[in-house]
């Protein structure tokens, strides 16, 4: 795991090396072992290194093989595999790196090598002989990788503050694009934070011409492709035993890819207590497991049914870690002083502050379970939604709705209300209701363009969610890359640490994909096919447990907390957004008529990131100017 930074300038100037060295010190922490730079006349290519495989320095990148410059961020799982049939097809290797793997492969094949690899990843190659920069992100996004091209110069990085450290000026915030975040808590892609910024789509390459200043977009892989979908045809049973066995591998795949020490993540969740179990079962000796408490909010503490695992598995190095909202609050400060772009998925502080406490340099997780197995309440109740006759509905759209479900305390009544608080005249109204936490009328509020309020992206306006795969197959398109899988990079990221996701390989979620509806959810339990799998291997709470988002109590600590009282304080002093509606949120969440803790919170995150930017660029004003 690594950074990657790098860009072309049109006026083919000699690129000024203390530029390019701030540009890799904005990404220093994503690799903390080794820098390394390539400068030809009016090019950068830049990398920072997290030395995994082959620790030796002749691994370091920008790596080099005739006319092909590489600077690569992530793993290939089946670089060994490649590596054999690469020798084969004549290269004679130098390193033990996948990376030279990936030069191998792109050198024979340029970007039709990529549907066989397996692996998250996002690399830049320069090509001096036919002047072309080709940059490449994995299937599901899993590595970010972002560009911007003002028509002087084109630059690129795995973050955002990378590319301004090379833009050597204040870059002007997209307002239009900002919208986006206020409603969904982060930026999908291809929105970026900035005018002439953009994220590279999960599954895409692009190809940048110097000559032409031009370049061409393509895609190598897409969860719903034109091809019809295959089902799996066999028995539940059958589907267990191919489960487990897929599963498994994959685990191992990602345990043995490393030539240093991996750890794994145990939330005490169903996913992740999988994932431990395997690696156990597969490393054989003792593993470090890593755990988060919150011994003042029971209500959030899973931290019991982690240690229930743990006591199963002797051979579990358990390590558990307290949290409590004053250790997070400088804690907090910093990680969103380093975001270089909003980000209000309030599960990243607890993440992040979990990734800093871990010894090695790389971990195991289990994210992606919920998408291929339909985890989430959101899809049941979509699937239940689909069902109820149109007149039915009409009259449940028709009844007065609950100012803040949250706060009913009957699980019956409380899932009712947020079932009937969803509930829309369409499926793709209805996606965004579940996937959105700010609405219309809350963004206009703050001060939005109508217009920019209501858009929506391509991604969910033209999906198609008539089944369940349907709805799957949108949640790993588009929440999972932008939400779930954003979150894990920034949290390990800043600690130098690497995270690898056995759920998401590639056959692994082709398999998920093909099984029918009543294996993921049956009698009302989700993830169904999953638990029973791997029932032998877990303890009985955790198979009855329900679903628990890795979060922060943010609900309470917006109506009592330090974090509620700063909001309102750095409300007042700030023009960028609707003062008087914030604090008019504040009153009526404190009140507990109606919940608007999340869009509170995004409100929070995105002024500290404000703030953090004017102390950056020392022009108190200057931001005020860009956004207005």
């Amino acid at each position: 795991m690594c950074g990657l930074t790098g860009g072309l300038w049109r006026d083919a100037r000699r690129v000024d090396p203390e530029v390019a060295a701030a540009s890799l010190e904005a990404i220093a922490h994503r690799g903390p072992d080794a820098r390394g730079h390539h400068f030809e006349p009016g090019l950068f290519l830049g990398h920072r290194r997290l030395s995994i495989i082959d620790l030796d320095s002749r691994s370091t990148q920008p790596m080099h093989a005739g006319p092909l410059s590489i600077a690569f961020n992530g793993e290939i799982y089946n670089y060994r595999e490649l590596r054999n049939t690469l020798q084969r097809r004549g290269w004679a290797f130098r390193t033990e790196s996948d990376t030279e793997v990936l030069l191998a492969a792109f050198t024979f094949d340029g970007i039709d090598c990529l549907p066989y690899l397996e692996g998250m990843f996002a690399f830049a190659v320069w090509d001096r002989k036919a002047r072309r920069f080709t940059l490449a992100r994995d299937r599901y996004g899993e590595k970010p990788l972002l560009y911007f091209d003002d028509g002087s110069q084109f630059l690129f990085a795995s973050e955002v503050r990378a590319i301004e450290a090379l833009a050597g000026r204040e870059l002007e915030i997209d307002r239009s694009n900002l919208a986006l975040f206020f409603r969904f808590s982060y930026l999908p892609a291809p929105y970026g934070p900035f005018k002439g910024m953009k994220q590279l789509r999960p599954g895409h390459w692009l190809q940048f011409d110097p000559a032409r200043w031009s370049m061409q977009e393509g895609s190598f892989y897409s969860v719903n492709a034109g091809e019809k979908q295959e089902t799996f045809l066999g028995s539940f049973d059958e589907a267990k035993v191919e489960l487990r066995q897929r599963l498994t591998t994959s685990v191992r795949h990602r345990l043995a890819a490393s030539d240093v020490p991996v750890a794994t993540f145990l939330s005490g969740g169903l996913d992740s207590s999988i994932i431990a179990a395997l690696s156990v079962q597969e490393v054989g000796s003792r593993i470090a497991c890593y755990s988060v408490a919150f011994p003042n909010d029971p209500a959030f503490d899973e931290s019991p049914y982690a240690k229930s695992l743990a006591a199963r598995y002797p051979q579990i190095d358990h390590r558990i870690l307290d949290v409590t909202e004053n250790r997070l609050a400088d804690f907090t400060d910093r990680t969103l002083s380093l975001l270089g772009e909003p980000f209000a998925d309030a599960s990243l502080i607890p993440t992040a502050f979990l990734c800093s406490q871990v010894d090695e340099k790389v971990i195991l997780g289990g994210d992606g379970a919920d998408e291929l197995f339909a985890g989430y309440g959101t899809y049941a109740s979509m699937r239940m939604s689909a069902r109820i006759p149109s007149w039915v509905r009409a009259g449940l759209q028709a009844l007065p709705q609950h100012g803040n479900p949250a706060a009913i305390r009957n699980p019956l009544l409380r899932a009712a209300a947020f079932f009937c608080s969803h509930l829309k005249s369409n499926a793709v109204e209805e996606y965004l209701s579940w996937r959105t936490y700010g609405s219309p009328e809350q963004v206009e509020g703050l001060g939005f363009l109508q217009a920019d309020a209501i858009r929506v992206p391509e991604d969910i306006a033209d999906a198609r969610l008539a089944t369940l795969r349907d709805i799957l197959m949108t949640d790993i398109k588009f929440n999972l890359p932008a939400d779930m899988l954003k979150k894990v990079d920034l949290a390990s990221m800043q600690h130098g640490l690497e995270v690898r996701l056995p759920f998401l390989d590639s056959e692994l979620v082709a398999f998920a994909l093909s099984l029918p509806e009543r294996f993921l959810i049956s009698g009302g339990a989700r993830k169904h096919v999953l638990r029973e799998a791997f029932r032998d291997e877990l303890p009985v709470d955790i198979l009855r447990r329900g679903k628990s988002g890795f979060l922060l109590p943010i609900r309470q600590w917006m109506k009592t907390g330090r974090m509620r009282d700063e909001l309102s304080d750095i409300a007042s002093m700030q023009t960028l957004l609707d003062a008087q509606t914030i604090k008019g949120w504040i009153h009526r969440h404190e009140s507990g008529r109606q919940d608007f803790s999340q869009i509170l919170w995004a409100c929070y995150v995105f002024l500290k990131w404000m703030s953090s930017r004017q102390r950056r660029f020392q022009k108190p004003n200057s931001q005020a100017a860009a956004i207005a």
